[in-house]
């Protein structure tokens, strides 16, 4: 087995006990502080781009059951589960990218193992048992396995092999595709190719297309390059080191292109370096509810927007063969931090500068 699968996690997230959907995660250290880094929407149980609910029950995870192995050198490695929630009265409990807008769909749940929380445990009868673990504090001798420790151990092979990859390079995700895992939760291996330009992002984003054959339960997936013979290629160039060594290439997020008729298989993987702005940042989410904005504050932004307008913008924004309206809508998304749905951001538009009498810009000054 691949030993970097020990940084990979199982997710099941909730809603008190109700299981709402699986995704995956991976345990992250920086800094001497560990995280569990996983897709946006498993914490929010919204789409990043539309904030609709993703569950059929239109609810919203307020705790995730993370298994995660734990390791006790000399004797081995075991997989526990701890419940983590996921708010508190002021906010939810995990970190966001401080830009907010155009959304990026990962995000990192800070995470002490020194600390104490709740873990549930079937018994062969079915009784639920609960009660208090901590994965760390403990008599046994014990350590996490965050992924850096697999990791290829020069930073800068690491950097010179991100800024070379090309397409059609072969890459991996462990994970859990429509909660497929053995007895002990280890994660399944998915195969994948780069699909576009890791350097240049995709849409002007940190991100980049896969061509995989990816499935429901592997969101918040790391995506690794990895060799088990140790060894790194970059333009003819090789890196030999003397164990097995994996590359964290990003976090992989969903699929791209989907509809009731197709699925082209390609996948969503965001660009490792948004983890580390993630966590620098120190931005927590907003409360469940409080992630969508309400329609008047919405309203009230587009009006904000509306008064920098001519005469001939607000025709302009009425005329649907101009791109006026969808200009009022990315500033308006920019100035909500992406707490609106873009298409209601744009019918709202539509409707208020149909009538709107505030005060307006003179052409000439525009």
């Amino acid at each position: 087995m691949a030993a970097v699968s020990n940084s990979v996690v199982h997710l099941t997230m909730r809603f008190e006990k109700t299981t709402l959907a699986i995704g995956t995660g991976v345990v992250y250290e920086r800094d001497g502080k560990y995280y569990i880094v996983t897709a946006w929407h498993n914490l929010t149980g919204r789409h990043p781009d539309n904030l609709k609910f993703q569950s059929s029950q239109n609810a919203v995870p307020d705790n995730v059951v993370v298994n995660l192995v734990v390791s006790h050198p000399p004797l081995g490695a075991t997989r526990i589960s701890i419940i983590v929630p996921l708010a508190d009265e002021e906010k939810s409990l995990f970190l966001i990218h401080p830009t907010r807008w155009p959304r990026v769909d990962v995000a990192a749940i800070p995470f002490d193992p020194m600390g104490n929380f709740r873990f549930e445990y079937r018994q062969s009868d079915n009784e639920i048992v609960e009660g208090l673990i901590s994965p760390l504090n403990n008599p046994i001798p014990a350590e996490l396995c965050p992924i850096q420790r697999y990791l290829a151990p020069s930073e800068a092979v690491i950097d010179k092999w991100m800024g070379n990859v090309e397409v059609t390079e072969e890459l991996f995700i462990p994970g859990y595709p429509h909660n497929v895992q053995d007895d002990y939760s280890q994660p399944i291996w998915k195969r994948a190719t780069i699909a576009t330009s890791v350097q240049n992002g995709f849409n002007g984003q940190p991100k980049f297309l896969i061509d995989s054959a990816s499935k429901s339960g592997m969101s918040g997936s790391p995506v690794l390059y990895y060799s088990p013979k140790g060894s790194v290629s970059i333009r003819g160039g090789n890196y030999r080191f003397g164990t097995d060594v994996a590359i964290l290439v990003g976090i992989y997020v969903g699929r791209e292109g989907v509809t009731d008729k197709a699925d082209p298989q390609i996948g969503i993987v965001w660009h490792r370096s948004v983890i580390d702005e993630i966590i620098d940042g120190e931005c927590y989410e907003r409360l469940p509810y409080d992630i969508e904005v309400k329609s008047s504050e919405l309203d009230e932004a587009i009006n904000e927007e509306l008064k920098t307008c001519s005469r001939k913008g607000l025709d302009n924004i009425l005329n649907p063969d101009m791109p006026s309206r969808f200009f009022v809508r990315d500033r308006v998304l920019q100035k909500l931090q992406g707490r609106a749905v873009p298409k209601e951001v744009v019918d709202a538009t539509v409707r208020l500068a149909k009538i709107y009498e505030g005060p307006l810009v003179a052409d000439d000054d525009i």
